[in-house]
C-alpha cells in the first residue's frame, strides 16, 4: 500500500512580529570546477583561524563578510570529490567576482571496491554499521550553531519571494529528539531585490484548517506546513538527525525502515579532501514504489569510523501521461568539527518540493457567461413548463455534459429531476421533468460541476502553474556563545511572525543572499 511521501513532524514552543535589515559590504566569490569550468554547488567555504563561514549556493555563488579581522586569516574551501583549496583572505579582490576553482579528486573505484569485499562487508552492512555508530560519531551533549536560513519559490531560474534569516540552534544533542531543540532568530529579512507574489504560505493537508485556503498542493504527495513556519518543515526532513523518528518517505525513520526499503549497489569510492569516503548509490523496492512513484539516492559513509557524512535523496511519481514528475529532492551534509571534539555536525541542508497553484492570470478559463430559465423547450417534439439555458465561453464537450451527476437543481426546497439534456456549441439546455412547481423563477438554484469544454478543460478550473520550493540552511558557526538582550524562541508559524533575539555578536554572521540578475549579467560579461 503506498504511503504518503513526506512526514510532518516536531512541533516547538509565542512570539511577536519583527523584521530585520542592514547594509554590509561583502566579497562575492564562485566556486567553480577547474576541469569543466562549471558551478560547484554547496561548497564549503570556511574561515580557518574565526572558524566561520558560508556554503555556496546551487550556482556556486558565496558571500563573505568583508572584515577588517578576516585579513590575516585563510580562506578553505572544500567539497566532496574535490582537493581542497586555501588561500589567503587578503588576496580576494573586493570588487567584482572572485573565481575559486577547485579540482576535482580522481580515484580508483576498483581499489575501494575490492578493499570492501576483503573486509567481506556488502554495503547493507556498511549501512548498519553506520547506523549503529550514529551516537557514538555525532555530539550527543548539548550544543550550539549559528545559520543562514532562506526560503523561496523558483519559476525556472527566477527566484520568487526569498526571505531570509540568520538562526540560533540549541541542540540537545543527539540522545534526544529533535523536538527538545530551541531556536532563536537573530535576524530576519524579506528580500526586496527579487520578485515578490502573494502565495499562501499554507499547504493543502487533509484534515487541516488550511485546507480550504490553501492553494499549494504537492503531486501525489503532502508535506506538514507548521502553520506556515517553512524553518520547521526543513528540520523535519534532516533523516540523519532524526535518525530514529519518522522524517520522509521512504527514508521512514533511518534506523529501522532504511535499510528495508531500499536497494543497494556497491560502493564507490570518493574523496572529500584527503578523506575516502563510500559512496553507495539505492533505490527503494518495486514492492513498495508500485508503478507510482520512484525514489533514489546515494549514501556517503566514512569507512574508518562509519559515519554518515552526506545523504542525497530525490522521489518522482509518474503521471496520467506516464512522465515523471520529480516531487521532492533533499541533500544533508555532515563534517568533523574540531568545536565539538570532532564530532559529525550539520553542514547544510536543503530541501525542495514540486507544488501547484492555480494561476490567478488566467483569464481563458472554462466558464460561465450566462444563464437564464424559460418557460418554452425550444426543441420541436414537446413543450416542457421549465428549461435552462447556459451559455459558456467554450464550445462544451458533450459527453460530459450528458452525465447527469455533473448536476444539482433545486426549486424551492424540492430538487429537481433533468428530463433532458441538449449540447448545442456553446449552449447548454436542461429540461426538467413537468412536476407541479408552486414558486418563481427566483428559487430556482442551478449548480454544475466536472463539466468540460471540447479541449479537455474543467469548468472553473484556472490553469495550473507548477512552482518549486526551497528551503536551505548553511551553518555558519558551532558552539560559540552569544550575548542576547531579549530571548525568545521560534513558535511553530511564519517566521516574520517571530520575534527577534537581538544579540550585540550577530554581527559576525551574515546572509549569504543570491546574485541579482544585473549582478550576473555584469559578472557574466567580465568572465
Amino acid at each position: 500500500m503506498i504511503r504518503h511521501l513526506i512526514f510532518i513532524g516536531l512541533l516547538f514552543s509565542i512570539n511577536h512580529p519583527v523584521t530585520y535589515c542592514q547594509q554590509l559590504d561583502y566579497i562575492r566569490g564562485k566556486v567553480i570546477n577547474s576541469k569543466t569550468s562549471e558551478p560547484v554547488p554547496y561548497a564549503t567555504v570556511r574561515l580557518k583561524n574565526s572558524q566561520v563561514g558560508v556554503i555556496s549556493n546551487a550556482e556556486g555563488d558565496f558571500r563573505i563578510l568583508n572584515n577588517p579581522g578576516f585579513q590575516y586569516d585563510s580562506l578553505i574551501v572544500s567539497c566532496i570529490g574535490f582537493y581542497r583549496l586555501s588561500l589567503a583572505f587578503s588576496v580576494l579582490k573586493t570588487t567584482g567576482m572572485n573565481n575559486l576553482k577547485l579540482v576535482p579528486n580522481i580515484y580508483s573505484l576498483n581499489e575501494v571496491r575490492v578493499t570492501a569485499r576483503k573486509k567481506r562487508l556488502s554495503p547493507e552492512l556498511i549501512i548498519a554499521r553506520a547506523i549503529r555508530n550514529i551516537k557514538k560519531n555525532y555530539p550527543v551533549k548539548p550544543f550550539s550553531y549559528v545559520s543562514y536560513y532562506r526560503d523561496y519559490q523558483k519559476d525556472g531560474p527566477h527566484y520568487l519571494n526569498l526571505n531570509e534569516a540568520i538562526i540560533q540552534t540549541l541542540d540537545a544533542g543527539f540522545a534526544y529528539p529533535s523536538d527538545s531543540n530551541r531556536h532563536r532568530l537573530l535576524e530576519f529579512r524579506k528580500n526586496v531585490d527579487f520578485k515578490r507574489i502573494n502565495f499562501s504560505p499554507y499547504y493543502d493537508i487533509p484534515g487541516s484548517v488550511h485546507s480550504d485556503i490553501s492553494f499549494k498542493q504537492m503531486p501525489k504527495a503532502f508535506v506538514g506546513d507548521h502553520n506556515g513556519n517553512e524553518f520547521f518543515v526543513l528540520l523535519t526532513h534532516d533523516a540523519i538527525r532524526n535518525f530514529d523518528q519518522k522524517t520522509f518517505f521512504f527514508i521512514d525513520t533511518l534506523t529501522t525502515r532504511f535499510l528495508r526499503n531500499h536497494m543497494f549497489s556497491s560502493p564507490e569510492g570518493i574523496y572529500d579532501g584527503n578523506t575516502l569516503l563510500y559512496k553507495i548509490n539505492f533505490e527503494a523496492i518495486p514492492k513498495i514504489t508500485e508503478d507510482t512513484y520512484q525514489a533514489k539516492g546515494a549514501i556517503f559513509i566514512q569507512p574508518d569510523d562509519y559515519s554518515i557524512q552526506r545523504l542525497e535523496y530525490s522521489a518522482s511519481c509518474f503521471n496520467s501521461e506516464k512522465k515523471k514528475q520529480e516531487i521532492f529532492n533533499i541533500e544533508i551534509e555532515y563534517g568533523h568539527e574540531p568545536l565539538l571534539d570532532s564530532k559529525m555536525c550539520l553542514r547544510y541542508i536543503s530541501f525542495n518540493n514540486a507544488f501547484i497553484i492555480p494561476d490567478s492570470t488566467d483569464n481563458d478559463f472554462f466558464k460561465i457567461k450566462s444563464g437564464h430559465w424559460v418557460s418554452v423547450e425550444p426543441y420541436r417534439d414537446y413543450l416542457s413548463d421549465l428549461t435552462a439555458v447556459v451559455v459558456f465561453n467554450n464550445e462544451i464537450d458533450s459527453l460530459s455534459a450528458k452525465d447527469r451527476k455533473n448536476y444539482d437543481i433545486t426549486i424551492g426546497d424540492a430538487k429537481a429531476r433533468i428530463r433532458k439534456i441538449k449540447v448545442d456549441g456553446h449552449n447548454l439546455y436542461l429540461t426538467l421533468f413537468n412536476d407541479k412547481y408552486n414558486v418563481t423563477l427566483d428559487s430556482c438554484r442551478i449548480n454544475i460541476t466536472s463539466l468540460k469544454d471540447i479541449n479537455g478543460n474543467i469548468l472553473n478550473k484556472l490553469r495550473d502553474l507548477e512552482i518549486r520550493q526551497y528551503r536551505e540552511l548553511f551553518v555558519q558557526e558551532y558552539n560559540k556563545p552569544l550575548e542576547l538582550q531579549n530571548n525568545c524562541f521560534i513558535q511553530p508559524m511564519p517566521l516574520e511572525q517571530n520575534c527577534i533575539s537581538n544579540s550585540d555578536n550577530s554581527g559576525r554572521f551574515w546572509m549569504n543572499s543570491p546574485l541579482k540578475a544585473e549582478e550576473k549579467q555584469q559578472d557574466s560579461q567580465n568572465h
